[in-house]
């Protein structure tokens, strides 16, 4: 194949992934930025066989308004289903020492990628509890102050470890797979059980059923958050 032909075959593939990502966008197509991040994200999804998955192009100024006008652009029920993934690290992190230090343990990370509502905020000190609650009463159980620790990660630690950009992080296929992925347990209780959350860009939101999106990111459900007050 020539040169001039495998050039014009990528150029379709990238309007056929322009117009796969755009069904729910109403303002054309010409902006729709098919990166390697977005390629990535929904490649995961595609894999993980989430068919109620669907993606949204957002204005560049979708976060300069508020919860109620982004549930508006993404066709939701409620502010609830508005989601972001935020990536904690344990500052007190200590590798296992009788385990193979290259076999994941959610048990024991030095990061976690948690899920969490706009409408909640972390309490690190629930995630701290539920974190060492993961492993069963006795020796094997961390001290009470283990993840005492608890901070977000820095932004350029975030997307090194992610692959994904401010405001644009998705559970969905980051570069690090041994992240565990916490579920905050007040996603269950959202109704329609259908959650948005970053798609890989800023501007790209992804939406899937709770139960399809746990399955795939095998995600772990803990109670650490609690209602914010908003404004």
């Amino acid at each position: 194949m020539s040169t001039e032909a495998i050039s014009t075959l990528r150029a379709r593939i990238d309007e056929l992934e322009k117009r796969s990502l755009c069904q729910d966008r109403t303002d054309g197509i010409s902006t729709v930025a098919i990166t390697p991040e977005t390629r990535r994200a929904r490649r995961h999804v595609q894999n993980s066989q989430c068919y109620s998955s669907r993606w949204v192009w957002c204005p560049p100024n979708y976060y300069d308004l508020g919860l109620e006008e982004r549930k508006n652009i993404l066709g939701a029920h409620s502010i609830s289903q508005l989601c972001k993934a935020c990536l904690f690290e344990n500052k007190n992190y200590v590798p296992n020492q009788a385990n193979d230090p290259n076999v994941a343990d959610s048990t024991n990370s030095k990061y976690y990628l948690v899920v969490v509502q706009y409408v909640e905020s972390i309490n690190t000190s629930k995630l701290a509890s539920e974190l060492r609650g993961l492993r069963p009463p006795g020796s094997t159980r961390m001290d009470p102050k283990y993840f005492s620790d608890l901070r977000l990660a820095p932004e350029e630690v975030s997307e090194q470890l992610t692959g994904y950009g401010h405001n644009g992080v998705s559970p969905f296929g980051i570069l690090d797979t041994s992240i565990p992925v916490i579920v905050c347990k007040s996603i269950l209780a959202v109704k329609p059980k259908f959650i948005w959350m970053g798609g890989g860009h800023k501007d790209l939101k992804l939406g899937v059923a709770v139960s399809e999106f746990i399955e795939a990111v095998k995600g772990i459900v803990l109670d650490v958050s609690e209602p914010r007050i908003l404004d």
